[in-house]
């Protein structure tokens, strides 16, 4: 317990360091390019504020189903790719859970919080077949998260959720968005 309240009570959170610090790219930002029905895959772009966005791929079939990969080209079929309608957050909840914690040193400052975060996105209301979405992200200053929007997937009975939370170690922490896979009842 000691070192749990020595650890909040020494790295920083909420003020400025006297010398702010540089912002290199800003908050980053994700969006749903579309999905393709023959890849049975979702496409994503995250705007990182360098010159070239990067583009992630969440397959919802097979080894790699739900997980979010970056990809070294964009996608060749990009007219190909289906839109998505977004769907109410509502049905669905967001649970967290602090699996690590550290502090980041900076340059001449105080360090920083710095966080493994569980997040995990079900149904509010769904039976033993829902398909939960996990993952863990690095998380800045604070654990906390945020279930942003929700796209229905075209023609399957799942969902790809958008979660966002303080991700990024520059100036007081910036966003930083992560999509997670999640599925209704399948009964």
């Amino acid at each position: 317990m000691r070192a749990s309240i020595a650890y909040l009570t020494t790295t920083s959170a909420t003020v400025p360091v006297p010398v702010p610090l540089p912002t290199l790219y800003g908050a980053h930002r994700m969006e749903v390019l579309g999905y393709h029905r023959g890849e049975r895959a979702v496409y994503l772009r995250e705007h990182v504020g360098a010159p070239m966005p990067i583009i992630h791929v969440v397959r919802t079939r097979g080894e790699h189903a739900g997980r979010m990969i970056a990809l070294s080209k964009p996608p060749a079929a990009v007219a190909e790719l289906l839109p998505m309608d977004e769907i109410e957050p509502d049905a669905w909840s967001l649970t967290t859970r602090v699996v690590q914690r550290r502090a980041l040193r900076i340059p001449e400052g105080r360090p920083i919080r710095k966080f493994a975060v569980q997040l995990t996105v079900d149904p509010v209301i769904g039976g033993r077949d829902a398909l939960s979405g996990r993952t863990v992200v690095t998380a800045y200053l604070r654990p906390r998260a945020q279930l942003d929007r929700m796209w229905a997937i075209p023609g399957e009975p799942l969902a790809l959720a958008r979660v966002t939370y303080v991700g990024v170690p520059e100036g007081i922490g910036l966003d930083k968005h992560v999509a997670l896979l999640v599925g209704r009842d399948l009964h």
